[in-house]
């Protein structure tokens, strides 16, 4: 029984040292690695959505309209690069402008052609101006008028809601006011300066002229009100140009300091030397402004010599204003012999390349010289 007893504690001794034994090794087991952050599988980046040309293009013209122009136009190149549908047109515009670059018409023209065929009616106007002036193109007078005339119709047609109706109907103002290709027509010019007068997408340059023709004698107080809302902030921009070097802006900027317009105090030194920088440069508008200066003593002693010099350099750019200014010399007989034969050549001249002075003189004179000097030549 004893043994009994004694086999029976030794087995129940070793049961214990089992489990004792078997906690032990539980407890003192290492618990699983766990994976570190770093370790962690990272999810996949996630793709960013490729920026719509479209939203890019209108960013581009957002910056144009701001005056942020070099901006714009490194824009512009990476979409016409892209050849983003509407980019050729802008980029175009800029560079035959002069819009945050120096003017190229070389590659205004190419642009702007390539704009054309796309649809862009605006392009065909700068294309047309371009064959009228020579501008990166043979010049052709003809090929102009019918361009001018085939811009008409197309812009005729366009809804207010076309991204290009403003810049259009600032120019439908130049050709009717002008007679550029169309008959003159100061009714059609008129609808056409009041339609654009109330876009919100105008350059700068459209701004003004928009604003000269809206001012003249023969318009209405509501007309002449908007004229002075198209100068504001005018000056900033040009002069922003001008220190660019675009030459229109420097001549446009020395018109509102010889006039006093736009918000500007008048100044002729800063007219007259703008306009001999720009002139200096081959701007045939300025050439003319400088000789209209001299010709008429605007803050300069009268220098008939000089007015001749400069009336000359913009007459060989064909000029109309200095072939006005040139047959009033020789009409009034200023630094050189008076002879209405020559002055009526120079009136005729003017007149035909949109001069309102020569035509105004050209009908004065007619009735007021009895040897029919001018009729003779009108």
């Amino acid at each position: 029984m004893k043994r009994i007893l004694s086999i029976v504690l030794l087995l129940a001794l070793a049961l214990t040292l089992c489990a004792c034994g078997s906690r032990t090794n539980t407890a003192s087991a290492p618990a699983p690695a766990q994976e570190s952050p770093a370790q962690a599988e990272e999810p996949a980046p996630t793709e960013e959505p490729a920026p719509d040309p479209a939203e890019k293009l209108a960013e581009a013209k957002a910056l144009l309209q701001s005056g942020d122009y070099e901006q714009a136009l490194a824009l512009l190149r990476e979409l016409d690069a892209d050849d983003v549908p509407g980019a050729a047109a802008a980029l175009g515009k800029c560079l035959y402008l002069g819009l945050g670059c120096e003017v190229d018409y070389d590659r205004a023209v190419h642009a702007l052609e390539q704009a054309a065929a796309e649809g862009s009616v605006y392009s065909r106007y700068l294309l047309a101006d371009a064959a009228d002036n020579g501008n990166g193109t043979k010049q052709d007078k003809d090929e102009a008028a019918k361009q001018f005339v085939k811009f008409a119709g197309l812009a005729d047609e366009l809804d207010k809601d076309d991204p290009e109706y403003g810049p259009c109907m600032a120019a439908l103002c130049d050709i009717y006011a002008r007679g550029r290709g169309v008959e003159q027509s100061e009714r059609l010019a008129a609808e056409a300066a009041g339609k654009a007068a109330e876009a919100s997408d105008l350059t700068v340059f459209d701004r003004l002229a928009l604003a000269s023709f809206l001012e003249g004698d023969s318009r209405s107080a509501v007309e002449r009100a908007r004229a002075t809302t198209l100068y504001e902030g005018a000056e900033k921009e040009l002069r922003k140009l001008a220190d660019a070097g675009n030459l229109r802006a420097m001549t446009l900027l020395g018109n509102l300091y010889l006039d006093g317009k736009g918000g500007v105090s008048k100044d002729y030194d800063k007219a007259l030397s703008l306009f001999t920088e720009a002139g200096e440069l081959g701007d045939a508008d300025a050439q003319a402004q400088v000789a209209y200066m001299y010709q008429n003593a605007l803050g300069v002693e009268a220098d008939y010599s000089k007015a001749m010099e400069w009336n000359n350099r913009a007459i060989l750019q064909g000029n109309a204003q200095a072939q006005a200014q040139l047959g009033y010399m020789y009409h009034m007989g200023l630094g050189v012999t008076r002879n209405l034969d020559t002055a009526a050549s120079w009136y005729t001249k003017a007149a035909a390349g949109g001069s309102e002075f020569a035509k105004k003189m050209l009908e004065e004179t007619e009735v007021s010289n009895p040897h029919a000097y001018f009729e003779a030549h009108a």
